[in-house]
């Protein structure tokens, strides 16, 4: 089984809250789209590296660290998970 690990920089993980979910290259598929939950983004949210298996293939997920601040601001202004932003 294939595992790939994706860093969330601020752009990336901007890019993330605004679609709700990582595109990403598959040897399987030629592209895949990992999509994220709101528990998926509880989690990366909390500092912690998640696990999906999309398609057979296993996905690292952990965001860089870009400020308690700037992950609160990001969030807030998503469309998909601003729900979130007194939670976390």
């Amino acid at each position: 089984m294939k595992e790939t690990r994706i860093l969330l920089t601020e752009t990336t993980f901007t890019n993330l809250c605004k679609s709700g979910f990582i595109p990403q290259k598959s040897a399987m598929y030629g592209s895949i789209d990992v999509n994220i939950t709101k528990a998926d983004m509880s989690e990366i949210t909390k500092g912690k590296i998640l696990t999906k298996n999309v398609g057979g293939e296993i996905f690292l997920i952990a965001l860089q660290d870009i400020g308690f601040t700037l992950i609160k601001e990001i969030i807030k202004r998503s469309p998909m998970y601003s729900e979130m932003y007194y939670e976390i």
